[in-house]
């Protein structure tokens, strides 16, 4: 048991618990400042990778319980919490295994961002054992060879590598894989609530497809004696010639309508259909593109399959319309 009687090793305790909070306190400061400057250039960042681990009080409370574990393994299983050297050996312990979490901490969230799990997990396994289990270990042993130099104690006879170091080193190891598993354990659960959301809505759309099939306007054409009900998915245009209305349907029939231009317009709003000229009304299912003629219009380029005896040509006043509609069609 190493006996206090130094003021400087106060200071030493005194200087960690500084640390801790300067750390919080740093990471407050550059949040406010810097975040409003680059919060709109950042890159973004994979829901898949932005985590949100365990909260630091949370850290805290496990390293006083870490710092508590290792203290006992070096004064025996009964040691008393009002003894003058645990108090301040759990007042050192404490903030330096806090620490320790907290460099893990930081360090998974930082692998999360660049080297993730799924896209290269070996790069980012050797980068975890590197930084997140050799590189806490190494500064904890440089750490504790600074408090015994101080306290004027031999680090080699102490006992420390047999007794407390095993404690830290588990300590560690369990950090990180439980870091490691509450990565995959938010990810699971956040995929498995995605793809349910993404059923519900591949389900939602099968339904509206089938209301709109069921749902879906028909124009009543004419052939002679013949009256038959037509599906708007199975015109191509409608065109209106001397007072007469007729359909064009994909399979080459043609049939007469009832309605005039403007009724027909009214009846197609919201479908794709739009009108070119004065006497057409064409469906953009069957459109391939355009060719721009002279006085800003345009003449319609027909799918291979499709062929059509009406004319093709958006006039000049509909030519913009025309344009922004394809071009969202």
């Amino acid at each position: 048991m190493i006996k206090i009687s130094s003021k400087m090793l106060w200071m030493v305790v005194l200087v960690c618990w500084m640390v801790v909070f300067a750390i919080f306190s740093l990471k407050k400061v550059y949040i406010f400042v810097f975040s409003r400057f680059y919060m709109d250039t950042r890159r973004p960042q994979d829901n898949n990778t932005n985590v949100d681990y365990l909260h630091w009080s949370v850290l805290i409370i496990i390293s006083l319980v870490i710092a508590h574990l290792s203290i006992s393994e070096s004064h025996g299983k009964t040691i008393l919490i009002s003894q003058l050297d645990y108090r301040f050996e759990i007042d050192l312990n404490w903030p330096l295994a806090f620490l320790m979490i907290l460099w893990i901490h930081f360090c998974n969230k930082k692998l999360d961002r660049y080297v993730t799990w799924i896209s290269k997990w070996g790069f980012r396994l050797t980068l975890q054992l590197i930084l997140g289990v050799v590189v806490p270990l190494i500064l904890n042993v440089l750490v504790i060879k600074v408090y015994f130099r101080c306290a004027n104690e031999d680090f080699e006879q102490s006992g420390y590598m047999q007794n407390e170091f095993p404690v830290v080193r588990w300590m560690v190891l369990f950090i990180n894989v439980l870091y490691i598993a509450w990565f995959f354990a938010i990810n699971y659960f956040r995929s498995k609530k995605i793809n349910d959301e993404l059923k519900g809505y591949i389900y939602s759309l099968q339904d509206g497809e089938d209301q709109e099939k069921f749902s879906l306007p028909t124009i009543e054409a004419k052939l002679g004696n013949k009256i038959l009900q037509v599906g708007l998915d199975e015109i191509a245009c409608f065109e209106r010639e001397d007072s007469i209305g007729y359909v064009y349907l994909l399979d080459g029939r043609k049939f007469n309508v009832d309605f005039k231009l403007y009724e027909l317009n009214e009846l197609l709003e919201g479908s794709p259909f739009y009108q070119i000229n004065r006497s057409v009304i064409i469906s953009f299912s069957i459109i391939k593109g355009y060719e721009k003629v002279k006085n800003q219009q345009a003449l319609v380029i027909l799918k291979d399959d499709i062929i059509l005896d009406v004319s093709l040509l958006v006039s000049r006043y509909r030519y913009d319309g025309f344009k922004k509609t394809f071009r969202h069609a």
